[in-house]
């Protein structure tokens, strides 16, 4: 018999398994660009909650943290063909979402009920600055509960 394993998980920048190269990028100026994409592995399901939080510091490449006023921030979840999103936080305005010390500040998703990403889709932070973002200066961590099967 199959057993599920529920367990906490924290997705990172710094998880270079989970976000290999090939899914990170630099932003693009005055677009909005995925800077981190992860795609759930196979035999695996995440299910993020409204209670889950979020927090994110950004750079461009200038390098200078970028400007709270002007910088945009969105986490979309995309189908495995990348045709079809749902953005579960923002877009907001990246100071609300800068905190990663009080957990009372932090940022939580925009979710009324817990919502499932099924293997091989997509979570997706997604970026819109006026000047280019830098992906290896900028870093991110976002609670999620990840399923698995056990052996």
């Amino acid at each position: 018999m199959v057993k599920i394993k529920e367990e906490s998980w924290t997705l990172t920048s710094a998880d270079t398994v989970a976000i290999p190269a090939g899914n990170r990028a630099d932003g693009v100026a005055n677009k909005w660009s995925d800077i981190w994409k992860y795609q759930v592995p196979t035999g695996q399901a995440h299910v993020l909650k409204p209670e889950h939080r979020f927090a994110a510091y950004v750079r461009d490449t200038s390098p200078a943290e970028v400007g709270n006023g002007t910088c945009r921030i969105k986490i979309v979840i995309r189908d495995q063909s990348e045709s079809d999103e749902k953005a579960i936080y923002g877009p907001a305005l990246y100071v609300a979402s800068k905190e990663f010390q009080d957990v009372d500040k932090m940022a939580r998703l925009a979710l009324q009920r817990d919502l499932a990403v099924e293997e091989k889709f997509y979570i997706a932070l997604v970026i819109n600055d006026d000047a280019t973002v830098s992906e290896s200066t900028s870093y991110f961590k976002l609670e999620t509960s990840r399923f698995r099967s056990t052996i």
